[in-house]
C-alpha cells in the first residue's frame, strides 16, 4: 500500500477561526465610539502538519491500529476553535465497520496518567464528539485491512492561557484499545497575541573550522574515523543523599567547565550525531579532533547548567531526551526541551521509557522507539533520526525496529573510540566519571 505524502496531510491541516479581540474595545464616555487603542488582537495559529512514518505494520491477525499522520498543532485564542485531523492506519487483518456492533472503529481519550475514558476541557458532545471520551468515529461506511481512516475532530479553547493536551488511542467499541497509545494533540491557548512566545535571542556562532579529517576507506567499501563520543549524565552538585551510582554519574559543573576549558585549549571540536553518520556514511570529513558530547536522560541540569556552558565555549551537545521523563521532577519540560533545540542543541531519542531495548518483542521496540521519535520531533520540530540506547543496552541488536522507525544512527556506552560505517547501529561511547575531575574526561579520551 503507498504512504501517505506530507502533501496529504498538509492540506487536512487544523483549520483555525479567523482573529478575533481577546478582551471588548472600551467605547469612549463622550463619543460612544470604540477606541482601537484599547483593542488586544488576538490571531490563531497552526503549526506544520507531521507526516506519515516511512513503514508500517499491515496484517496482523485481529484488530490492530497505527498513527499514520496528523495535521498541527494550534495555537488558539481563549474561547476560539479549530479541526484537528489524525490520520490511522488498520493494521489488522479485520475490517471497521461504521455502525456495526462491536465493530465500529473510535478515537478515544487515554492516557496512563490519568486514566483511559477522560473527558477534555478542549471538547466534549457540545463540540461534536460522539461521546465526552470520544473524540471522533470512524468517518468512512468500512475501513479495511490496510486502508487508513482520517479522524476528524473538533478543540474548543477554553478561557484559561495555558498548554493543554489530550491523550489519543483507537479502539473498537466494546471489544478493545488498539495500539499507538502515545498519541498526544497539544492546543497552547493565550489570551492575545502579546502572550505568544518570543523568540529566543540569536547565538552567534564562531566561523566552522576547515573539515579536514576523513574516514578510512577499508577493502569491503566500510568506513571508519576515530571520534571520542563522551556519555555524561548529571552535570550538577551532589545531594546530601547521594547513593553511589548518582556520585558515579554526576559531574560537577566546577569539573564539566574545566572539562570544556581543556578540550577548547587542546583544539578539539564537538561535531553531534547527525555530523558522525554523515562522515561515515558518504566519506565526507569532519573538523580536526573532532568530539561527540553526549548526556544522557533528560535532566534539568542539561538546560540550566550544561546548555549555557556549552553556548559560552563555543560548542554543541547532543542530548539524550526520554519521552516520558519530561515534565517530571527534576527533568526537562517540554519548553526546555525545545529551547535545547532552538538554541543549536541536538536533540536525539532515548526512548519513551528507560527500559533496555533490546529485552524487548519487536513490538515493544517499535513502540519505544517509533513513538519517541515522533514526540520529540513534535517537541523540537527537529528531524529526530538518531538514537541512544537506555542503559547502553543494545544486543541482540534491534536493528529491523531502528530502520523501520527512520533512525539511521545509534550508540551503545561500551567504550571505544573507533566508529564504523559497518556499526551504525551500535556507535561507541565512552563515559565520563564522576567525582574525578579533569581526570574522567582525560581517561575517557584515551579509549
Amino acid at each position: 500500500m503507498p504512504l501517505l505524502r506530507a502533501a496529504l496531510l498538509a492540506a487536512a491541516l487544523l483549520v483555525p477561526s479567523v482573529p478575533v479581540p481577546a478582551a471588548a474595545a472600551v467605547s469612549s464616555a463622550e463619543s460612544g465610539a470604540w477606541s482601537p487603542a484599547q483593542t488586544a488582537t488576538c490571531t490563531d495559529l497552526v503549526g506544520p502538519g507531521i507526516p506519515s512514518p516511512a513503514t508500517a505494520p499491515t496484517g496482523l491477525p485481529g484488530y490492530h491500529a497505527a498513527w499514520y499522520g496528523q495535521s498541527g498543532y494550534p495555537i488558539l485564542c481563549t474561547g476560539s476553535t479549530a479541526t484537528a485531523t489524525v490520520a490511522v492506519l488498520n493494521s489488522g487483518s479485520l475490517g471497521w465497520y461504521a455502525g456495526g456492533p462491536g465493530a465500529t472503529a473510535y478515537l478515544g481519550t487515554w492516557d496512563p496518567e490519568p486514566g483511559q475514558d477522560r473527558p477534555s476541557v478542549l471538547g466534549g458532545p457540545d463540540t461534536g464528539w460522539p461521546a465526552p471520551a470520544r473524540v471522533a468515529v470512524q468517518p468512512d461506511a468500512y475501513v479495511g485491512p490496510g486502508q487508513v481512516a482520517w479522524f476528524r475532530f473538533k478543540v474548543r479553547a477554553p478561557e484559561t492561557p495555558g498548554t493543554y493536551r489530550i491523550a489519543l488511542r483507537p479502539l473498537i467499541e466494546g471489544v478493545q484499545w488498539m495500539e499507538d497509545y502515545g498519541v498526544f494533540w497539544y492546543v497552547t491557548v493565550k489570551a492575545s497575541d502579546a502572550d505568544a512566545p518570543a523568540p529566543a535571542d540569536p547565538v552567534v556562532v564562531a566561523p566552522p573550522p576547515a573539515r579536514t579529517y576523513s574516514p578510512a576507506i577499508a577493502a569491503d567499501g566500510s568506513r571508519s574515523i576515530r571520534v571520542n563520543a563522551l556519555m555524561f549524565h548529571h552535570v550538577s552538585w551532589l545531594p546530601p543523599d547521594a547513593d553511589r551510582f548518582r556520585k558515579d554519574l554526576t559531574v560537577s559543573p566546577t569539573d564539566f567547565e574545566d572539562m570544556l576549558r581543556y578540550l577548547r585549549t587542546a583544539g578539539y571540536n564537538t561535531i553531534t550525531t547527525q555530523d558522525l553518520w554523515w562522515s561515515l556514511d558518504t566519506g565526507n570529513p569532519l573538523p580536526p579532533k573532532p568530539v561527540l558530547l553526549t548526556f544522557d536522560d533528560g535532566y534539568v541540569d542539561h538546560h540550566d547548567v550544561v546548555m549555557p556552558l556549552l553556548k559560552a565555549y563555543g560548542m554543541v551537545g547532543s542530548f539524550a531526551v526520554t519521552a516520558n521523563l519530561v515534565d517530571k521532577p527534576g527533568y526537562l519540560t517540554r519548553a526546555m526541551v525545545r529551547a535545547l533545540a532552538d538554541n543549536g542543541m541536538e536533540v536525539v531519542s532515548h526512548a519513551v521509557d528507560h527500559w533496555p531495548i533490546s529485552a524487548l518483542a519487536y513490538d515493544g521496540q517499535v513502540y519505544q522507539l517509533c513513538t519517541s521519535r515522533r514526540i520529540l520531533m513534535e517537541w523540537t520540530g527537529t528531524d529526530i533520526r538518531h538514537f541512544i540506547y537506555p542503559s547502553g543496552a543494545y544486543l541482540p541488536l534491534p536493528a529491523a525496529a531502528l530502520t523501520s522507525c527512520g533512525y539511521l544512527s545509534a550508540y551503545r556506552k561500551d567504550g571505544g573510540s573507533l566508529q564504523s560505517s559497518n556499526e551504525m547501529l551500535a556507535l561507541r561511547r565512552a563515559r565520563v566519571r564522576g567525582q574525578q575531575g579533569l581526570g574522567a574526561l582525560l581517561l575517557a579520551l584515551t579509549q
